[in-house]
């Protein structure tokens, strides 16, 4: 298994390439928002890179969909989105903060906020540190 590049747009909202196994070529295309939001990864960073230094998880979630038999053509591609890597991003920021750190914050923030308040909060601040970087 292998893969052909045809990006030409790191600077567009999608990277796209074709998953190769065997003599079968699909197309695929992962949203920026999945590479910066669920990767380490540095802001201002090429997708490309991204891509390269998550190549196995990427493809794990192409084969996943392959295998449940959907088929993909140029027009209407594979697409993976940061909801597919949620799993991943969750555990990769649960990996960034002591446990003791969680819990106590957690507890402070109890019944102030509802999950998808403090949800879109981080999201916000990721989106300004992302947009801040890039200035």
């Amino acid at each position: 298994m292998a893969e052909e590049w045809t990006h030409n747009e790191d600077a567009g909202e999608w990277l796209h390439f074709f998953y190769k196994e065997g003599r079968i070529r699909t197309p695929v295309r992962i949203s920026r928002s999945a590479l910066e939001t669920c990767f380490h990864s540095a802001a201002g960073e090429s997708l490309v890179n991204i891509y390269v230094a998550h190549v196995e998880v990427i493809h794990d979630k192409v084969r996943a969909r392959l295998r449940a038999g959907e088929r993909f053509t140029a027009e209407a591609p594979l697409s993976l989105f940061a909801s597919d890597f949620e799993d991943r991003r969750q555990a990769m920021y649960v990996d960034l903060v002591p446990p003791q750190m969680i819990e106590q914050t957690a507890q402070e923030l109890d019944g102030k906020f509802t999950a998808e308040q403090l949800e879109a909060v981080a999201s916000w601040m990721r989106k300004r540190v992302v947009s801040s970087t890039r200035r």
